[in-house]
C-alpha cells in the first residue's frame, strides 16, 4: 500500500567505503548537490535527524541497492545504532550483518548511498530514511514507496511561517535561525531586566503573537515556541490559527490607521478598509501608496471618534465654496440636523 509522500526524497551522492568500518560518514556538511536537487546539511539538519531517530526508537536500515525503496524483499546489510555530528559531517555507527561483512571484506560493494527527506520550506535534510550498499553511485529517477514513515513534514511549513513572522516582529531577516530568534528575545529580556526586578519580555507584539501576558519570562516564550515547533503536534491547529489571525489582524489595523492618518480614506470607509486590508494586505498597501488624498490634512482626526471629527466631507466643502459659504460660517451656525 502506498502512502502519500509528505516531503521530497533525495538519494544523495554515494560515498566511497574501505574495509569494514564501524563508523561511516553518511552526509557532508554544507550545500550537497544531487541529481534530485541540492539540499543543506548543518547542525539544524542533524538535530532534526537525531530527534526523529531517537523518537522512533527504530534502527535505520542499511540495505542493498536501495531495495527498501522498491517495495520488494529487502534483507538488511546492517543497522544504524546511532548518529553524531562532527566537523567532517554526519557520521553513523553501524552494526553489520555477517553477510555484509563478507561483501565488504571482498570489496563486492564499494559505495554507501544515503536516502534522506529534505524539508520543502528551506531545502534542509531533516530525516535519514535508510542507507544502501551500492555499486551504482548517485542513483536517479527512483520513486520511493514508504509504508512506515509517519513524520508530518507538511507541518514544517506552518512552523517556518510562524518563525518568519516572529523574526519580522523582532527586526530580524526572514531566514533567521531558531537560535538567532532565541538570542534576540534573550537580549530583549536582558534590556528589560535593567529596569525591572523580574525577568520579562519587552516586546508586546511578540507576547501578543504568542498569546502570553506582559509579565511572561524568557522561559515562557521559549517554551511556547518549542511547543509550536514540535512535530508531534502538541499545539492544536485551532491555537496556531488563532495566533496567525492575531498577527494578520494587527497588520491590517496598522494599514487602516495609516490610510486614515494620511487622508486616503474617510472615517465612513473604515469598515470597508478593514475588510479589504485583512483579505489583501499587500493590495491595500499599494492602494495607500497610489490613492489620492481625499480628506484635507486639517480635517484628519484619529481614534474611534473619527466619524464625528470630520467637519465636512470633500463634496460639502466644494458645494459650500460655490455658494459662498465659508467653513467658519458652518462652524458658527452649525449644520442641519438629520
Amino acid at each position: 500500500m502506498k502512502m502519500k509522500n509528505r516531503g521530497f526524497f533525495i538519494i544523495a551522492n554515494s560515498i566511497d567505503i574501505d574495509g569494514i568500518p564501524e563508523k561511516i560518514k553518511i552526509l557532508p556538511l554544507g550545500l550537497v548537490k544531487s541529481r534530485k536537487g541540492p539540499f543543506k546539511v548543518d547542525k539544524e539538519s542533524f538535530k532534526c535527524m537525531y530527534n526523529y531517530f531517537k523518537d522512533r526508537k527504530i534502527d535505520v536500515v542499511v540495505d542493498y541497492e536501495h531495495q527498501t525503496l522498491e517495495g520488494v524483499q529487502a534483507p538488511a546489510a546492517g543497522w544504524v545504532k546511532d548518529i553524531e555530528y562532527t566537523e567532517k559531517g554526519i557520521m553513523a555507527r553501524v552494526k553489520w550483518t555477517d553477510k555484509a561483512k563478507g561483501y565488504l571484506a571482498n570489496k563486492e560493494y564499494r559505495y554507501l548511498s544515503p536516502v534522506i527527506f529534505k524539508r520543502k520550506t528551506d531545502d534542509r535534510a531533516t530525516v535519514l530514511h535508510s542507507i544502501a550498499l551500492t555499486n551504482t553511485p548517485a542513483i536517479d529517477g527512483m520513486e520511493p514507496i514508504i509504508n512506515s514513515l509517519d513524520i508530518d513534514l507538511e507541518g514544517g511549513n506552518k512552523e517556518m511561517e510562524f518563525l518568519k513572522k516572529l523574526a519580522q516582529l523582532l527586526g530580524l531577516s526572514e531566514d533567521s535561525t531558531e537560535e538567532q530568534i532565541f538570542e534576540a528575545i534573550k537580549k530583549l529580556s536582558e534590556a528589560s531586566n535593567e529596569k525591572e526586578e523580574t525577568e520579562t519580555i519587552a516586546s508586546k507584539e511578540v507576547l501578543e503573537a504568542l498569546d502570553l501576558n506582559e509579565g511572561s519570562t524568557l522561559d515562557d516564550v521559549k517554551g511556547k515556541i518549542i511547543a509550536l515547533k514540535n512535530p508531534a503536534g502538541y499545539v492544536s491547529v485551532s491555537e496556531f490559527n488563532k495566533l496567525k489571525e492575531k498577527i494578520e489582524k494587527n497588520e491590517s489595523d496598522e494599514l487602516v490607521k495609516m490610510a486614515l492618518s494620511t487622508g486616503k480614506i474617510t472615517p465612513a470607509q473604515k469598515e470597508w478598509a478593514e475588510e479589504i486590508a485583512l483579505k489583501d494586505p499587500s493590495g491595500f498597501k499599494k492602494f495607500i501608496d497610489t490613492a489620492p488624498q481625499v480628506v484635507p490634512l486639517d480635517e484628519i482626526g484619529g481614534g474611534d471618534d473619527d466619524k464625528t471629527k470630520i467637519k465636512s466631507s470633500a463634496e460639502e466643502i466644494s458645494v459650500n465654496k460655490m455658494l459662498g459659504v465659508s467653513q467658519e460660517d458652518i462652524e458658527k451656525y452649525g449644520k442641519d440636523d438629520k
